[in-house]
């Protein structure tokens, strides 16, 4: 009976008592929940975060293939003859003639050759002729070079030995 008496005076302290321990527990229980979302947000965000790093490292290997697509641009013999016409005008070596040459093709690209004859006075021009050829801003690739001495010339009353020079160039062109 005392219980019974405890419990009528005390009914709706009892209550509250329930309800308030009923609250705590549906407030930890959310509480649990959204912890558990924002963990789950948090890896995807994370992942998300990667995936734009691997984007952006693509993005910026897609313009270096464009650079170097540009710079191994296909090249016809006229733009062939003006930059050798170019470098030789700077190294004083005469270009005598220059012909296209085989072209080979490759799975990932094409390599075109192109033989030039020059004309040098002496081998410091020819060696400054072909370093400026290799280190010209398109891609240019001396392959072989025979070079045979026409004789000695009298020029300014001096004797020189001319250079004949036959030089095989190639350039690559991507796919």
């Amino acid at each position: 009976m005392i219980t019974m008496d405890f419990f009528s005076k005390n009914k709706n302290k009892i209550i509250n008592a329930g309800v308030i321990l009923l609250a705590i527990f549906v407030a930890i229980y959310l509480f649990n929940m959204q912890n558990q979302q924002l963990v789950i947000l948090e890896n995807n965000k994370n992942e998300e975060i990667k995936k734009s790093e691997v984007i952006e490292n693509l993005i910026r290997a897609e313009k270096r293939i464009g650079v170097y697509k540009q710079a191994f641009n296909k090249k016809d013999l006229g733009s062939v003859i003006d930059a050798m016409t170019d470098i030789s005008k700077e190294t004083m070596v005469k270009i005598v003639s220059v012909k296209p040459g085989a072209e080979q093709s490759y799975p990932d690209y094409i390599k075109t050759s192109f033989l030039i004859m020059v004309r040098a006075d002496d081998y410091h021009a020819l060696g400054e002729f072909i370093s400026k050829v290799e280190n010209y801003k398109d891609l240019f690739i001396v392959e072989d070079i025979n070079i045979s001495a026409l004789g000695n010339v009298q020029a300014e009353k001096k004797e020189e030995t001319v250079l004949d020079i036959s030089l095989k160039i190639s350039t690559i062109t991507c796919i």
